[in-house]
């Protein structure tokens, strides 16, 4: 045999190899909440497909920094790094997760998940995902208005208002029971401390008889956080002024028969008036 043709077998084999290899590890999932409350359990879950391939590490990270390690020819496997605010529950944690104790909000962050199979070629994989941490508002948006009549043509204008959380709330309008499509314009601003945000939404209207129903109009506000929070405010209700039409058949029979009553009352005190002078 050749040596061109034993140099292009052993390329070829080579080849082969490194394919079977880099196959090895496919498939990397990583399941981390969206979102989780404060003082919660996060479980963080890493599944992956190694095939024929043995594991040789799983590291998890919270931005660049490493904090849990796992790796099955060690004795004890798992190992655990100090970082601030991370408290891991070694007995729920493993091979394919992480379990994290009473979380805060300065874990709001990205979680790494990084699986690397065994030798010869140590294969890694990186997979990436955010968590953030939620204080929820402690009570339902509140609604307000200007006013609650309106006449037609007239600007309303109505706030809406969820305070004290992290982050800010979304806050969502709905009128006679119909969602408005679209953002409201929204302003985000500190609570005192700086660690919790309120929000307050403003929606405006021009008052008819689309806007009205019967001559009214419903009005509330949702506040929600992922789908972790969701309440709605009191519904107000808003009545149009509607203007009152005078009678173009000018005085009306019982009006007519009051002035006909009047005046023969009157006549009467008069004659009675005449009789007693003439009897004196």
């Amino acid at each position: 045999m050749s040596r061109s043709i034993l140099r292009w077998l052993t390329t070829l084999i080579f080849h082969l190899y490194l394919c079977d290899w880099a196959q090895s590890l496919r498939g990397v999932r990583l399941d981390v909440p969206e979102a989780v409350l404060t003082g919660d359990t996060a479980r963080l879950a890493c599944d992956y497909d190694l095939e024929q391939a043995a594991l040789y590490s799983i590291k998890w990270y919270r931005g660049d920094e490493e904090f849990y390690r796992f790796v099955p020819k060690e004795s004890p496997p798992t190992r655990v790094f100090p970082l601030p605010g991370i408290h891991v529950d070694i007995s729920l944690s493993d091979a394919r997760k992480v379990t994290l104790l009473d979380v805060q909000k300065q874990l709001t962050g990205f979680y790494k998940c990084e699986v690397s199979a065994d030798a010869p070629l140590f294969h890694t994989e990186i997979k990436s995902a955010s968590m953030t941490v939620v204080d929820v508002p402690p009570e339902e948006p509140t609604l307000t208005v200007d006013k609650y009549r309106y006449s037609a043509g007239e600007q309303i204008q109505a706030n809406c208002t969820s305070r004290a959380s992290y982050p800010a709330a979304n806050l969502t309008w709905f009128v006679n029971g119909q969602q408005v499509p679209g953002p409201a314009p929204t302003v985000i601003f500190p609570e005192p401390g700086g660690s919790l945000e309120t929000s307050r939404s403003t929606l405006e209207l021009e008052a008819d008889s689309a806007t009205f129903r019967d001559t009214k109009l419903r009005l509330r506000c949702e506040a929600s956080l992922f789908k972790l929070y969701r309440r709605s405010s009191e519904e107000l209700e808003l009545h149009e002024d509607t203007p009152q039409l005078a009678s173009v058949l000018g005085p009306s029979i019982a009006d007519s028969s009051i002035r006909l009553d009047a005046s023969f009352s009157m006549v009467f005190a008069i004659l009675c008036i005449l009789l007693m002078a003439a009897c004196r």
